[in-house]
């Protein structure tokens, strides 16, 4: 199926799971195109943001009901990511013949504009925010969407395919949960950073995680690209045992032991090239990634040099907040698993104080343990499983940490531990939702904190 084809869903009749960001993005858009469209959240009515706005349209909103009590009679089920794989909802749309998309299954039916889609354990938003930042500086039109979030933008990629024309490029961002429920979807360009061990709370297996996201390739054909991490185990393996991820796209290799871009009309040497806010291993591969999908879309050296050059990274990625009294302070919220944890502090400027803990996704509080103990100073640790890290660290003959409990009280006493020379990072390895709705607000606490500790400095 080509992008725009499935225009009319006139006479269908759909319910929408999840009345969130997304899950309203694709009732308008469904509304639009003539479908009877119902919304339904667990959350009260009081709790939904988007409530009034679906009253304001027409669309029957079912706060506090998961789900209709019986599908018979839709046509079509569109479900939030936030909705787990062993909801019951899935069982009941099989048994009544239902299909499920995610929203950017509808995104990509509605859409006259080529996709770009990246995906990864991690690097997937920086890398996302970098290609459309790099099409940008070669002059191309594009909008950045997906399931980016912290920008300024924060477009769904339904919202953004609405308004995109087809000579314009989508630069989205997509998770495992959506391309999950993906079955037509399939971007021009797709991009995987790396497959490593995260959300297996949802997924159930570090398998079946890595087949979610291969399914970004599985429709693809010898008129796309894929453009792939070398070095990465977890792309190897998904591609070595076909199903979701054996597509049949070009694939292009970047890999951060041969940093090495063909561009149009010059090779370019990344590890050669100046890039201020994309500093360590990591940040090499997010940078090629990126450079590879200019290359295919014709950029010249000069303008992927410029792009790197002036890139200003993403918000709570490290992201660095300032400095007082000689000591750094850098918002790194969006490091939510252990891989993202090691990479972050491989990265950061030593001697290091680092505040981490949250809810741990994976099982994987030895494995935190084992990077702050290899890379940080002094830990202090907060949240649900900031205790259980703790332990783990004692457990290893580390003694330098501290359960603070609260992101408040590890400022505090950041500030009063850290000494000139040193850096502090918000690096929490964890999910945040244990304290607060999402990885952003976290990080805009941390900023705040940091900087009402420091409003009487200079």
């Amino acid at each position: 199926m080509e992008t725009g084809e499935l225009m009319d869903f006139t006479g269908k009749r759909v319910a929408v799971i999840g009345a969130g960001r997304s899950g309203y993005a694709a009732a308008v858009a469904l509304l639009a195109r003539g479908a009877a469209v119902e919304a339904y959240d667990r959350q009260p009515q009081s709790a939904l943001p988007h409530a009034e706005l679906l009253a304001q349209r027409g669309i029957p909103l079912y706060a506090q009901t998961e789900a209709p009590a019986r599908l018979n009679g839709y046509d079509i089920v569109i479900v939030s990511p936030g909705v787990p794989p062993t909801h019951p909802v899935f069982e009941q749309a099989t048994t009544a013949g239902v299909p499920v998309w995610s929203e950017i299954e509808l995104a990509y039916r509605i859409s006259h504009a080529p996709i770009v889609a990246i995906t990864g354990t991690n690097g997937k938003t920086t890398t996302t925010a970098l290609v459309y930042h790099m099409l940008r500086t070669m002059g191309l039109s594009a909008y950045l969407c997906g399931n980016i979030a912290g920008t300024e933008n924060d477009l769904t990629l339904t919202e953004a395919a609405e308004r995109a024309q087809p000579h314009e490029w989508l630069i989205a961002e997509v998770s495992s949960f959506q391309l999950l429920h993906t079955l037509t979807f399939r971007p021009r360009i797709a991009v995987i950073t790396n497959i490593r061990h995260d959300h297996l709370d949802y997924h159930g297996s570090w398998e079946a995680y890595a087949q979610a996201k291969g399914k970004i390739l599985a429709n693809q054909t010898a008129d796309d690209w894929a453009v792939l991490n070398r070095d990465d185990a977890g792309i190897r393996w998904l591609l070595e045992h076909g199903g979701a991820g054996q597509g049949r796209a070009q694939i292009v290799w970047f890999s951060a032991d041969e940093p090495i871009v063909q561009l149009f009309d010059k090779t370019l040497d990344l590890s050669a090239t100046p890039m201020p806010a994309l500093q360590g291993k990591h940040n090499l591969e997010n940078a090629l990634a990126a450079a590879q999908v200019a290359a295919i879309l014709g950029g010249r050296a000069d303008q992927v040099r410029d792009a790197l050059a002036t890139f200003r990274g993403v918000p709570h990625r490290m992201e660095l907040v300032g400095a007082w009294a000689g000591v750094r302070y850098i918002n790194n919220s969006m490091c939510t698993n252990a891989d993202a944890l090691e990479q972050s502090l491989r990265a950061t400027p030593k001697p290091c104080l680092v505040i981490a803990g949250g809810v741990d996704k994976n099982n994987s509080i030895q494995q935190l343990a084992q990077s702050l103990a290899h890379y940080a100073r002094y830990v202090l640790l907060i949240g649900r499983d900031g205790r259980a890290i703790g332990e783990a660290l004692q457990q290893r003959g580390y003694p330098d940490w501290e359960y603070t409990e609260t992101l408040e009280r590890a400022v505090e006493r950041a500030r009063a531990l850290a000494r000139a020379g040193e850096t502090v990072i918000l690096a929490p390895g964890c999910a945040s939702f244990d304290q607060f709705r999402n990885f952003a607000e976290r990080g805009e606490r941390f900023k705040q904190l940091v900087r009402e500790a420091f409003a009487c400095v200079g």
